[in-house]
């Protein structure tokens, strides 16, 4: 809760500036200055801290304490900050910054009722959006939501921010009040734009909620807004589990993103014509042999004379085909060379190679089985069928099965 209390005074707080106003320059002052910034830029803010206390020891520059104390408060290191804070408080009484700077070294130190007196008094002298802010973050503090709202909000009255909205909503849920919340969120995304903080704070609540359609739409806002990759995955996920395979796909053509994701859909979806379309503009695109594969198994798949179309993939599958390719490929293949009986001896050469990468593959080994079923194996088949069926139990595996049990007949019975 502290490094709460000490964002908030930080966020009010003025920027860093390197710009002195010393009258007077002392030698390496400009060393110690870029030695502080470099310290700062590196993220070593307790370094830089240090490094702008020794600048305002030798110069008395009011800027270097300044920076020295908003840095030991980055650090969350009050310890150094403590006695700088008193100093500017006593030398600089009419600067409201140092009295914000030790607003919030009470609420540090456990006095909160001490830091509210002070931050009353402050905003009677000066209403300002940070004081308001601040006042509100010490009745957050202090679990007094409903006056922390009021305060948040009339901080937000007079400068809107993101961060502020944000605090807001927090305490809308804080109060019960979550409806709340989403309508201050989804206003401020209508009128702004969908800005990631904003609207993953809403993802983070209609997720809680179990929303599934609000998250949707504010990913679609999302991704109309940034076009990242990311987010369109995340509807393309959540359409999926809706079980809206057709607006998936109308997601993925209309945003042209994860094309690969929506080759799958097509050829999921049985729309061959639409893969190979696609898979061919990926190639021409990619140059990658891989979508020669891909198209030779939807033209397979798409061809209702499939002995037709044999000559024509077999080309693709050999432009493609390596020692070294996709096993899914090596197997694809491997099983129309066995099947059509084009080329039993490289289809079971080719099915072996794929189950040399994936060795426990029920697929792959089933296309073993048949290959050694059409080089009169049938013994062996049926050694490798008795552990697919405890994996398997389709129609073409049963088929296979059978016709394996048959020859084994047949040799038993010419024995």
């Amino acid at each position: 809760m502290y490094r709460y209390i000490a964002a908030v005074i930080l966020l009010s707080a003025l920027c860093f500036t390197t710009q002195s106003y010393a009258k007077e320059r002392f030698k390496g002052e400009d060393l110690l200055i870029l030695q502080a910034l470099d310290a700062q830029k590196r993220g070593d803010v307790n370094t830089s801290g240090v490094l702008y206390r020794e600048l305002y020891d030798k110069s008395n520059d009011e800027l270097y304490i300044r920076n020295s104390i908003q840095l030991f408060l980055a650090a969350n290191n009050w310890h150094e900050a403590k006695p700088l804070i008193e100093k500017g408080l006593k030398q600089y009484p009419e600067d409201n910054d140092y009295e914000r700077f030790y607003i919030a070294l009470l609420v540090n130190e456990g006095n909160a009722s001490s830091a509210l007196k002070l931050a009353e008094k402050l905003i009677k002298r000066e209403k300002t959006a940070q004081n308001m802010q601040l006042l509100g973050a010490i009745y957050f503090y202090q679990q007094e939501y409903d006056m922390a709202l009021k305060y948040f909000e009339g901080a937000y009255k007079l400068a809107a921010s993101e961060h502020l909205l944000i605090q807001i909503a927090e305490l809308y849920i804080k109060l019960n009040q979550t409806s709340k919340a989403i309508a201050q969120l989804e206003t401020y995304a209508r009128l702004n734009g969908c800005t990631r903080l904003v609207c993953y704070k809403l993802i983070e609540i209609y997720g809680k909620d179990r929303n599934i359609d609000g998250v949707l739409n504010v990913y679609k806002k999302l991704y109309t807004a940034f076009k990242d990759e990311n987010e369109a995955q995340k509807i393309f996920e959540i359409l999926m589990f809706q079980n809206k395979q057709n607006e998936a796909v109308e997601f993925l053509e209309n945003s042209g993103s994860n094309p690969s994701i929506l080759l799958e859909m097509y050829f999921f979806q049985k729309k061959y014509d639409k893969a190979i379309s696609l898979a061919d503009k990926l190639y021409q695109e990619t140059n990658n042999n891989e979508y020669i594969a891909k198209i030779a198994i939807y033209e397979y798949e798409n061809a209702a004379n499939k002995t037709a179309v044999l000559d024509s993939v077999s080309a693709k599958f050999e432009q493609y085909i390596t020692e070294k390719s996709d096993a899914l490929y090596l197997n694809y293949y491997g099983y129309l060379l066995i099947d059509h009986d084009v080329n039993i001896a490289k289809g079971v050469d080719l099915v072996q190679k794929a189950l040399e990468i994936e060795p426990d593959s029920p697929y792959y080994q089933d296309s073993l089985a048949w290959g050694l079923y059409k080089q009169n194996r049938c013994q062996d088949a049926q050694d490798i069928m008795d552990k697919v069926v405890e994996k398997l139990n389709d129609k073409e595996v049963i088929d296979h099965l059978e016709a394996i049990k048959s020859c084994i007949v047949k040799i038993t019975d010419a024995k």
